[in-house]
């Protein structure tokens, strides 16, 4: 596997900033999920009902204009959160990274322990000759609540290896907790103790909540990666498979039949071209279902999907179980030029 792709990424592993919506008419915006606030070194997010204090060494990463250090989030899925960056330097090459991460369960009865189990396996199962599971998900109590833990390990081109974990526990309706990227298990425990200063609220969800989506970038990076990459959904007691969200970037490696969308004659005429961006979920034998249109032109939907529908995927297996994926499906319509 070429590994310089993603030591770049690492390394610019940054937000860009956010905008918050601003006030109309003299009415206050409604609280959000993903917007915080940072005083007194302390992160607060009121809709989801705990607040961490930074821990001394660590910084709130400011690249790209300061995203983050205004309480903003990023959007990490249609589902996650990152809610907050921070940053330590070390002797290791890419320093220690811990994102304060809220994944929204859904309807979902997933406990945080298959969250935080399943979302390694994920890892590991993407790419087993580089990434080794260090530790199955294992309870720890931090403010009176059990967070479940589990960590992984990756072996980079460069020889280096870097320390991963999950750490969840279920509050709200959501998945908080921390992803975790460290040089040695020495750091990954030191980081993962930086829990100990979280305080939860009441465990009652505010109804005037809303989840921000205006001007939402989403985060990049390896961290990016493995956290858009989570399950979302179990097994149910029906037999359903488990099913889990995955990158584009993974779903295109299982693609093995790809068929071109016909132009439209009415958008050819008109020299309408672009992508169109498709939600999709791929079943157990590898068969689009689904379809729901994230963006592209109106007139190129129709044939997008049609075509999308034709694709066909290696089945997506984790520890040798078929598994549906949530992925999103990319149709390009490109005039070509006389």
């Amino acid at each position: 596997m070429n590994c310089a792709p993603i030591l770049a990424l690492l390394l610019f592993l940054a937000w860009a900033p956010i905008h918050a919506h601003q006030p109309v008419n003299g009415q206050s915006d409604p609280p959000r999920f993903d917007k915080g606030t940072i005083e007194n070194g302390t992160y607060t997010n009121e809709c989801l009902g705990f607040s961490i204090a930074i821990p001394a060494g660590w910084e709130v990463s400011t690249h790209s204009g300061g995203a983050g250090a205004d309480g903003s989030a990023v959007h990490i899925s249609d589902r996650g959160l990152g809610l907050l960056l921070l940053r330590k330097h070390t002797e290791h090459p890419f320093g220690n990274r811990i994102v304060i991460t809220a994944i929204d369960a859904g309807d979902s009865r997933m406990t945080a322990k298959d969250a935080a189990a399943n979302s390694v396996r994920v890892q590991v199962s993407d790419d087993p000759q580089n990434r080794q599971l260090v530790r199955d998900a294992f309870p720890v109590d931090y403010a009176g609540k059990t967070f479940f833990r589990s960590d992984y390990k990756q072996t980079l081109r460069s020889g280096d290896t870097l320390y991963l974990a999950f750490v969840l526990t279920r509050f709200r309706g959501y998945f908080v907790g921390e992803t975790l990227m460290t040089g040695s298990p020495e750091e990954l425990d030191h980081s993962a103790d930086s829990l100990q200063r979280i305080s939860f609220h009441e465990d009652q969800s505010n109804p005037k909540c809303v989840m921000g989506k205006e001007n939402s970038p989403m985060l990049g990076g390896i961290i990016g990666g493995v956290i858009s990459s989570t399950p979302v959904s179990p097994q149910s007691d029906s037999g359903r498979p488990m099913r889990v969200r995955v990158s584009q970037g993974i779903s295109q490696g299982l693609l093995v039949k790809k068929v071109d969308p016909r132009y439209p004659e009415a958008a050819r005429r008109d020299r309408i071209q672009g992508m169109v961006v498709l939600q999709a979920v791929i079943d157990t034998n590898g068969d689009v279902q689904n379809l729901t249109l994230v963006s592209g032109h109106p007139a190129l939907v129709p044939s997008a999907v049609d075509a999308a529908k034709q694709w066909k995927y290696k089945p997506y297996r984790l520890n040798g179980q078929p598994m549906e994926v949530e992925t999103q499906i990319t149709v390009s319509f490109q005039l070509q030029e006389n």
